[in-house]
C-alpha cells in the first residue's frame, strides 16, 4: 500500500519534468530563431552602412576634387591676384568648364543618393 503511494507521487513529477523539458526545447527553438533573425538584420544593416558610406565618400571626394581643382585654376592666394587682375580667357574657360563637370557629377551622386533613400523608405513602408 505504501509502494501504490510512492509510485502515484512520483508519476506527475515525471510528467511536470518532461513538461519543463519540452517547454526548454521549445524556448531554445524560438532563441535559435531569434538569433538568427538578427544576425540576418545586422548583415543587411552593415551592408546598408557600406553602401551609403561609399556614396558619401564618392560624393565628397567630388567636391574636394572640384574645389583643388578650382583653387588651382583660379591663381592661388589672394595676395597673388591682387597684382594680376587680368586673367587669360584659356584659363578661365577651363576652370569653368572643370568646374561645371564637376558640380554635374557631384549633383548625380547626390541625385542617386536621394533616389536610393526613397526607395528604402517607400520599401519600409510596404
Amino acid at each position: 500500500m505504501i509502494w501504490r503511494k510512492l509510485t502515484n507521487l512520483q508519476m506527475p513529477t515525471r510528467t511536470i519534468m518532461t513538461d519543463l523539458e519540452n517547454k526548454r526545447k521549445a524556448l531554445e527553438v524560438q532563441a535559435n530563431e531569434v538569433k538568427s533573425n538578427i544576425s540576418l538584420e545586422m548583415d543587411d544593416l552593415k551592408k546598408i552602412a557600406k553602401e551609403r558610406g561609399n556614396q558619401i565618400l564618392i560624393a565628397g571626394g567630388i567636391v574636394a576634387g572640384s574645389y583643388l581643382i578650382y583653387s588651382l585654376f583660379s591663381g592661388g592666394s589672394e595676395s597673388k591676384k591682387e597684382g594680376k587682375n587680368e586673367s587669360s580667357f584659356l584659363g578661365s574657360a577651363i576652370k569653368s568648364y572643370l568646374l561645371a563637370v564637376a558640380l554635374s557629377m557631384a549633383k548625380d551622386k547626390l541625385v542617386d543618393y536621394l533616389k536610393n533613400l526613397e526607395e528604402e523608405s517607400v520599401s519600409k513602408e510596404q
